[in-house]
């Protein structure tokens, strides 16, 4: 398939689904900036399935599985990335006390 040809494809389906996959994205993830990207990835990998010549029988369900995942991996990075301090915080009083017996 030509470049012209995915790219008019690749629009006409984004505009048919964009509002779907927008809100589909926004009631399963809270954060607009983690939104955002989840879409933005995609969407390209939609395009570039289209590009691979993929055989897509259900365009809209394709770009859902594909969100799907993106929500999935973005939940797991996140509790991996979460700590928990086994240690209290230390005070301003404490952190000064520190300082000053390194000298």
């Amino acid at each position: 398939m030509s470049t012209h040809k995915i790219l008019k494809e690749f629009e006409q389906v984004y505009d048919e689904t964009y509002n779907l996959i927008l809100k589909y994205v926004i009631l399963k993830c809270s954060n607009l900036d983690d939104v955002n990207d989840i879409i933005q990835e995609t969407y390209m990998d939609f395009y570039w399935a289209l590009k691979e010549n993929k055989k897509i029988q259900d365009k809209k369900a394709f770009i859902i599985g594909i969100a799907k995942n993106k929500i999935k991996k973005c939940i797991k990075l996140k509790n991996q990335l979460k700590t928990t301090s086994i240690y209290q915080e230390k005070s301003e009083e404490e952190i000064a006390v520190d300082i000053d017996a390194r000298n």
